[in-house]
């Protein structure tokens, strides 16, 4: 079992280059034009009405925050997550809560705000990181940012390599995804290659299925890479992350329809033909199209009609 206690925080990977960096800039009013499901406003007026009524109902504003976060309403969700802070200040969680969707947020902020909402962030997790030694989460967010974030903008590679020993002395498995994720970073093919068979070996001894929606996917994947022989498993995988999917997800739902359509078709399923139908449908629709992945698609397509 895991120790995490967040089940699909928003974390994805901060692409902080120089000209990402300093160019995107997607004003909330954008994301306040946004059509949301009627579900969407029915459970956000129901939370609301229970904050007006009990602003300290702790619970309630986790509620607000996932909801928010789940249709990356950053602004919306911080503010919950503060209030949860304000009312326990050492509260490990909530603090990963806060610097996580902080970091969330600083991919979309005002290019004039993203400085001061990382250094929240990171200030948040590196507090959450030290009142709880068995958190793995908010290392993991530490590992994302300081790989990623470049050194004159306070990124650090060797302080990142450092949480990630920390997580693999928690749990085993996380840890060698976080080595993953950093050695794929840096591209430095042969350790992501020996980092990937210590990975393969853990999850054919214990197969457990991860709460942070990411690992899942990540796992199914390399199962893929392995051999057929360990398609069904990869489903597994797979299948775990397209039921957790949120918006706040980092891979998208046509890449793990796509892989879902291969794993099926070399299984010999008769729903693979529909799940790529599915991905193709996705990945045209896309307003930033995968090309890399519609080729793919085209390619299994023709396969699969041979």
């Amino acid at each position: 079992m895991e120790n995490a206690k967040l089940k699909n925080m928003p974390l994805r990977s901060l692409a902080f280059n120089f000209i990402t960096f300093f160019t995107i800039i997607i004003p909330l009013n954008i994301l306040a034009q946004n059509s949301f499901s009627p579900q969407f406003y029915e459970r956000e007026e129901t939370l609301v009405n229970i904050y007006n009524n009990d602003p300290q109902n702790e619970q309630n504003l986790i509620s607000m925050g996932e909801l928010y976060a789940s249709e990356k309403i950053w602004d919306l969700a911080i503010d919950s997550y503060e209030k949860l802070v304000d009312l326990d200040p050492d509260n490990p969680d909530y603090l990963y809560r806060l610097g996580g969707t902080q970091a969330a947020y600083s991919e979309v902020a005002n290019k004039f705000r993203v400085l001061s909402i990382i250094n929240s962030a990171k200030k948040n997790l590196i507090k959450s990181a030290s009142l709880d030694t068995n958190h793995i989460y908010s290392r993991w967010a530490l590992v994302q940012i300081l790989t990623e974030l470049p050194q004159i903008l306070g990124g650090d590679k060797d302080v990142a390599l450092k949480y990630c020993n920390e997580i693999l002395n928690i749990s085993y498995v996380h840890g060698l995804l976080s080595y993953h994720y950093f050695y794929s970073f840096k591209n430095n093919e042969g350790l992501i290659l020996d980092t990937e068979i210590k990975i393969f070996d853990e999850i054919q001894s214990n197969p457990i299925l991860f709460e942070f929606n990411h690992f899942n996917f990540v796992v199914g994947k390399l199962l893929i890479n392995t051999d057929t022989s360990q398609f069904n498993l990869a489903l597994r995988y797979l299948n775990r992350y397209l039921l957790n999917y949120s918006s706040a997800d980092r891979f998208s739902l046509e890449e793990v329809y796509y892989y879902l359509a291969y794993c099926n078709f070399y299984l010999g399923n008769s729903n693979s033909l529909t799940l790529l139908k599915k991905s193709k449908e996705i990945a045209l629709k896309s307003q930033k199209k995968n090309y890399n992945l519609i080729s793919k698609i085209e390619e299994l397509n023709k396969l699969m009609n041979q």
